[in-house]
């Protein structure tokens, strides 16, 4: 069984989140935007869906996950 003391803290990582409402010229909705800006870096990603930020999200802690 692991000792506590030895356990390694949490890491944390910040993002920005946009979220932004796309309207046509008749002011009727059209799409959500979204975008992340990582705080640590100058990048910033958009995703045109919920479900690309989603997808991006799930990788992005896959990864981070296995380089650890």
């Amino acid at each position: 069984m692991p000792n506590p003391t030895h356990l390694r803290p949490p890491v944390y990582h910040h993002f920005i989140l946009l979220v932004w409402e796309e309207r046509g010229a008749d002011g009727q909705h059209v799409a959500w935007r979204f975008s992340l800006q990582d705080s640590q870096k100058e990048a910033r990603i958009g995703f045109k869906s919920l479900e690309e930020l989603t997808a991006f999200l799930e990788r992005w802690v896959k990864d981070s996950s296995e380089d650890s």
